[in-house]
């Protein structure tokens, strides 16, 4: 499964995790009603890898082959670090592919016009480029947390070429002990 075909279930306590995915454009599932036992099922009909806080959870989830991840972190920078590493997303928004962080519905560009009475008029009059929510109706432009939100996608990014680095420069430590 490539990283663009990645799906997830995420559990009750990682509701920051789930907006942030859903905004790199994923498809995640995410409730606060959701049940363990429901989060399993869905794993395992729609191929899910479940993200979870739940220690107990992420092992039934072992238990029955099912693909979890454990997040034990409060720090989105590191949740969104660890499943990075894991499972190779990519860790910018590309607004064609995006989601709706509320409803995990595609979004859908639309013409400044047809939002006029959605938005306050400073943002109509500030901002050229607006999605819609198909499902929920909710407005989004890039504002002022675009820059915060890509800043910290930016100090992610750093952080897993560092990790690679490290990695590569093991490797050729070792390889250079072989020869």
């Amino acid at each position: 499964m490539s990283a663009e075909e990645v799906k997830f279930v995420v559990d009750t306590m990682l509701g920051d995790l789930a907006r942030w995915l859903r905004m790199l454009g994923y498809d995640v599932v995410y409730s606060r009603k959701l049940m363990d036992w429901q989060i399993l099922r869905i794993a395992e009909k729609d191929n899910r890898i479940i993200l979870t806080r739940d220690r107990g959870l992420h092992a039934r989830a072992l238990k029955k082959k099912l693909k979890s991840t454990l997040i034990s972190s409060d720090n989105i920078e590191d949740r969104l670090y660890i499943v990075a590493k894991k499972h190779g997303i990519r860790l910018y928004i590309l607004c064609d592919k995006t989601r709706c962080p509320i409803c995990n519905a595609p979004l859908v560009k639309v013409n400044k016009d047809q939002i006029a009475n959605e938005v306050p008029k400073p943002v109509y009059e500030r901002y050229y480029d607006f999605w819609k929510c198909p499902k929920c109706g909710k407005v989004y432009w890039r504002g002022r947390h675009w820059i915060k939100i890509e800043e910290i996608l930016d100090r992610v990014r750093k952080r897993l070429e560092r990790n690679v680095q490290r990695i590569e420069q093991r490797i050729r430590s070792s390889q250079g002990n072989n020869i």
